[in-house]
């Protein structure tokens, strides 16, 4: 017969295994509600006419005498709710004197003592519903007797504190269907590979399977060093089960020749043969998908050995948000913060934004709930501790990146920062090309044909990922916050990046990031003869890359968009060598000039760039500012659009003597704008372009003393169609919405029916 106690569980867990139980045992749904302030109400459903109210109450530490104290105050919710019926459950063992003591306390008219379900009473319920034992995975796998169990095995002595510390972690173990998916595996194939980002769970999940074996009477051996130790106790006859938490990493570590003196791929690969022959054996093996990649890349005894069977992958952006809060409350609940700091998490519902973290990670959870780390942060200052922590986990990755990465896989990754996390394939192969023999050629790294495909093996769902057919993104934002640390503490890194970029865009992302950092501009000294040649030949480019939400496109790189993109460089370098490629850029836009148009936005972003800037060579350019005023006045007054002519207002001081003719150039250029008039109405389709376009027109009315009455007339016009059309589908969508809305708060809801109980607790 079952004998759990429920300790392993919650009071969150008890209350729904409850539920579950008696929902079997009675055949009926039974509803559950939000703990804390309940009103006496965890559970009910309705028989006849009557209501039928049950409460779960978890008592460990307390006992009996604490139990009934807590059910004095319950009576009065139950007799102001005069129910039907009135059940209660408790993890208490409860005597016949006990329950009597139960019903003097509640009330005889509510409650008789063959709806008090004790400790033993829930077991045999357990007893006669085995399915929804199997189900509560954290019953059967944390109680004791499990524990006693599995340390009685003699066999289990060398590995004692191995199997009591996985038993210490299955309270806060949430159940997903990385657990089915791998007792799947283990059943059909007897080997398992669990791989994944770091902290994502992976030596977690091993040692709920191994343990859940051991239970099972198997013997858990735990490889610690290299796989032959799993060879010299291997014996086909006996159920064994082996795991080996980081088996790449372990022996691999990036060191590829260590890696091949030892044979370790061919030990590795041999004992998975091995285990896979034996009906007796089962192996667990975990690794970092960026270890894994790279393994197989550089091993064919791996790579031929059709281990993908055998694998499982664990995503960050696997975990729901339900799954992602009982990750949290499980180490919040079992784990030792103080009151104070848990306060601090439940205080304004600070947990929901915890939970639905962009950056959300298990492995930071276990940081931020442990006091033995945040034990020298101020309660005060708790709270901007774990938003500290959120926004720049960067030492979950650092370790892989810095100590299991080949210098190939963190070319790609320094490649696909300076492109902004995401880009095409073909983009971030040249991209890699050119940064990985630069970084090659500089510091004296190993350099082959395959680099790239053994680099991409090695980040590809670890760092990065596939999206659509040809494009890859950082595998996390918290990526991005790694490479910019990265960056930040070793500036070579932007050095590197803007020499050997192969777009503008790339240039101009890495000197945004260096211009705010001290250490990145000093790194720049002395280099500025290459990092001007570099960005020179970039500036030769026809084309640059523009990133929006969707995805990227290549734009014209204008003659004007280059003389801006280089002023701000030359102006915060202050060197010869930028004031020279200045000088080249500015003469080929006007060289440009005499052939073809002015690009008027690009034009007017120069000019603003020129007269903001703050190095005296620069303020020297006057002549340069004026004709480049005289050529915006000169290019809009024959023709311009809608946006130009607003930007050109805005960048030209219409009382300048020194420009006497621009109101009168502006003013053509504003009439022949008019033509277009229709065109620009026709392109509005939202009320907040409408409205753009409503503030430009009354702007032109400000400062060119024009007459919009007729536009600012047609415009209004149109507006009012459209907010009675868009009312009118507001009220089309409105159900929709509030369907939605519903969903959305219920789901919020139920996450604070959950931390609601860590309140009472």
């Amino acid at each position: 017969m079952s004998d759990y106690d429920f300790h392993e569980l919650s009071s969150h867990d008890f209350e729904l295994l409850v539920r579950d139980l008696l929902q079997a045992e009675w055949g009926t749904r039974i509803e559950s509600f939000k703990t804390g302030k309940d009103r006496g109400i965890d559970l009910r459903f309705a028989q006849g006419e009557k209501q039928i109210i049950i409460q779960a109450k978890r008592f460990i530490k307390t006992g009996f005498a604490g139990l009934l104290r807590e059910l004095a105050v319950e009576a009065t919710k139950v007799r102001a709710l005069r129910p039907g019926r009135y059940v209660l459950a408790t993890s208490l063992p409860l005597s016949a004197h006990n329950k009597d003591a139960i019903v003097q306390t509640i009330g005889a008219q509510f409650l008789s003592p063959s709806d008090i379900f004790s400790q033993s009473d829930i077991n045999n319920l357990l007893e006669r519903h085995p399915h929804i034992l199997q189900a509560t995975v954290k019953l059967w796998l944390g109680s004791k007797a499990v524990l006693d169990r599995v340390l009685n095995n003699e066999q289990h002595v060398r590995n004692r504190l191995q199997i009591e510390k996985i038993s210490g972690n299955v309270k806060r173990y949430v159940h997903s269907s990385s657990y089915a998916k791998g007792i799947e595996v283990l059943n059909k194939e007897r080997v398992l590979i669990i791989s994944g980002p770091p902290g994502v769970g992976k030596t977690t999940l091993s040692d709920m399977l191994a343990y859940a074996h051991m239970n099972a009477g198997w013997e858990g051996n735990f490889i610690r060093r290299d796989i032959a130790e799993g060879e010299k106790i291997f014996e086909r006859e006996r159920p064994q089960i082996f795991c080996f938490d980081d088996f790449l990493g372990a022996t691999f570590s990036g060191d590829r020749g260590g890696f091949f003196l030892k044979n370790e791929d061919r030990a590795i690969a041999d004992f998975i043969a091995l285990v896979r022959s034996s009906p007796n054996s089962r192996l667990i093996l975990t690794t970092r998908e960026h270890i894994w990649r790279q393994g197989i890349g550089v091993s064919e005894k791996l790579r031929n050995a059709g281990l993908e069977v055998h694998r499982i992958v664990m995503l960050l952006n696997e975990y729901s948000v339900r799954e992602r809060a009982s990750i949290l409350y499980n180490h919040i609940y079992f784990g030792d913060l103080p009151e104070q700091y848990r306060h601090v998490l439940l205080s304004d519902e600070f947990y929901l934004e915890v939970v639905k973290h962009d950056k959300f990670n298990p492995r930071l959870i276990e940081w931020l709930s442990s006091y033995q780390r945040v034990r020298n942060v101020a309660v005060q200052e708790y709270k901007p501790f774990v938003r500290r922590l959120f926004h720049d986990p960067a030492e979950i990755w650092r370790h892989a990146y810095e100590q299991e990465l080949t210098d190939a896989g963190r070319s790609i990754l320094l490649a696909l920062f300076s492109l902004g996390g995401k880009t095409h394939g073909a983009l971030l192969h040249k991209a890699f090309e050119k940064l990985h023999e630069h970084r090659s050629r500089k510091y004296g790294l190993r350099r082959g044909p395959g680099d790239f495909r053994e680099g991409m093996a090695a980040v590809k769902n670890s760092f990065i990922r596939p999206v659509g057919q040809n494009d890859f993104e950082v595998l996390n934002p918290s990526v991005l916050d790694l490479m910019n640390s990265v960056a930040r503490e070793a500036p070579e890194n932007v050095v590197d990046g803007m020499i050997a970029a192969v777009d503008l865009s790339q240039v101009e992302r890495l000197w945004q990031l260096a211009r705010t950092s001290r250490a990145i501009l000093s790194a720049f000294v002395g280099k500025s003869a290459d990092l001007a040649s570099a960005t020179k030949e970039r500036l030769s480019d026809t084309k640059r890359i523009v990133q929006y939400t969707g995805g990227e496109y290549a734009t014209e790189l204008t003659p004007e968009y280059r003389l801006a993109a280089i002023i701000d460089l030359t102006d915060k370098l202050q060197t010869p060598e930028f004031f020279e490629l200045t000088e080249f850029a500015a003469a080929e836009m006007e060289e440009s000039w005499h052939t073809g148009r002015v690009r008027l936005n690009d034009a007017i972003t120069a000019l603003r760039a020129l007269e903001g800037a703050s190095w005296e060579q620069l303020q020297r350019m006057s002549g340069l500012r004026y004709r480049m005023a005289e050529a915006i006045i000169s290019s809009a007054s024959r023709g311009c659009r809608v946006d130009e002519l607003r930007e050109a207002i805005s960048a030209i001081d219409l009382d300048d003597a020194d420009f006497p003719h621009a109101k009168d150039a502006l003013v053509s250029a504003f009439n022949i704008v008019t033509t277009q008039f229709h065109s620009d109405l026709a392109e509005c389709r939202t009320l907040d372009e409408h409205k753009g376009l409503v503030e430009d027109y009354e702007w032109f009315a400000e400062t060119l003393d024009v007459d919009v009455s007729a536009q600012l007339a047609a415009i209004e016009e149109q507006i009012d169609e459209l907010e009675n059309a868009e009312e009118a589908r507001a009220d089309a969508m409105m159900d929709d919405y509030r369907e939605r809305a519903y969903d959305a708060r219920e789901s919020d809801s139920e996450l604070r029916n959950l931390f609601d109980t860590l309140r009472r607790e």
